[in-house]
């Protein structure tokens, strides 16, 4: 088993607006991912079928990660939903085409986003053409959870 923790703290500073930002958007959270279950103790509720990496070029700067000793510092650029937005097509079919779902009729696939910020979401709800119930659980975990790393993980189970 693996347990994925993820905690975001740094002191407010109005002069870096980013850093701020990304202490808004970026919460905490747990989840405990695993493989090959014990199916006499364990109930898995949902299986990793395909998952891919896709790198967006001229990305650098958009979304940086700084850890110290005692802190973990995001910083988004303006532009961080933009490139997102601009290449969620591509990743998507990155990752259904080898499963036989690369499609441009994203409302009948089972998949969520990242809730990254009300506008990663809006964005790109507008480009794939998404019914708004699609993201409806997307939105619900943004505003009860935040962005805390385990969000598709939570959004997943919810629409099961």
């Amino acid at each position: 088993m693996k347990i994925l923790i993820s905690n975001a703290f740094h002191s407010p500073n109005e002069v870096k607006v980013g850093c701020l930002v990304g202490q808004a958007l970026f919460g905490d959270g747990a989840a405990i991912i695993g493989s090959d279950p014990e199916t006499l103790i364990e109930k898995p509720i949902l299986q990793l079928v395909s998952a891919a990496q896709v790198t967006i070029l001229d990305s650098e700067q958009a979304i940086e990660d700084h850890v110290g000793e005692m802190e973990l510092s995001i910083h988004l650029s303006e532009d961080a939903h933009k490139l997102i937005t601009i290449n969620v097509d591509a990743a998507l079919q990155e990752v259904f085409t080898p499963i036989g779902g690369g499609s441009s009729d994203w409302n009948s696939l089972f998949w969520a986003v990242h809730a990254g910020g009300r506008a990663i979401l809006d964005e790109v709800e507008s480009k794939l053409g998404l019914k708004e119930e699609k993201l409806g659980v997307a939105r619900h975990t943004l505003c009860e959870h935040r962005n805390v790393a385990i969000a598709c993980v939570y959004s997943l189970y919810l629409m099961r």
